[in-house]
């Protein structure tokens, strides 16, 4: 069987893999895609256009590279809010650019109170709702929490994103099988330091912080 590419497919595939090779060139002084990827991209039909990296994911190129975090729980994991957090000084989180630099893949793992700590996320920035999206799963919870920035947001450094989950009990055992609204508040502060925390309304009560990661980089 053969397959005939039309012309415009066989550039969606050199600007993807010019986009994949060099993605932090997005962060660069143009916030736009190299010369050569540029080019490219003039070939493409405007649908595919449309979804290529831009300013929104040039905002949050500071973000790739190796981490060490340190983090603090607290009103998460079963613990009430009047309790001291736990800490760990034992966590590291690694990010990645995939499908062709439009999400961060984040890997984070270490350890807590001595027991395993791993999540995986996906941060991305739609450029037809111009705001963030952001996807877990972890250890933990069966449910995958998702988050979203306020459409029409635009790129951001300071990025507060939010959504509800389905309690398994972690917001404590009065809440199980509960919605919860959550959010997320990423702060970038600069390209070797941010934070991210995470905070949750129960209900029937005002918004709590849940946990709260200073990263500070250790390699790009």
């Amino acid at each position: 069987m053969t397959i005939h590419w039309k012309p415009w497919c066989a550039a969606a595939l050199t600007f993807t893999a010019l986009i994949a090779e060099a993605p932090l060139v997005l962060a660069q002084d143009s916030n736009l895609p190299a010369p050569g990827a540029r080019s490219a991209a003039a070939e493409l039909p405007a649908w595919i256009r449309r979804g290529l990296p831009g300013a929104g994911h040039a905002a949050i190129a500071p973000l790739v590279g190796t981490w060490h975090v340190q983090m603090g729980i607290y009103g998460t994991l079963g613990r009430r809010d009047d309790e001291p957090p736990i800490t760990s000084d034992d966590i590291v989180a690694r990010r990645e650019w995939v499908a062709g630099g439009r999400y961060l893949e984040d890997t984070t793992e270490g350890s807590l109170e001595g027991a395993r700590y791993w999540r995986r996320g996906w941060l991305g920035y739609s450029n037809m709702d111009r705001r963030y999206e952001w996807v877990t799963i972890d250890a933990v919870n069966s449910e995958m929490m998702s988050y979203a920035s306020s459409t029409g947001s635009g790129p951001q450094t300071a990025i507060s994103l939010t959504g509800v989950f389905t309690d398994q009990g972690v917001a404590g055992e009065a809440y199980a099988g509960k919605s919860i609204p959550m959010r997320t508040v990423i702060r970038i502060e600069s390209n070797d330091r941010h934070t991210i925390e995470l905070y949750f309304t129960r209900p029937g009560d005002k918004e709590r912080l849940a946990t709260r990661a200073v990263y500070t980089r250790t390699a790009p």
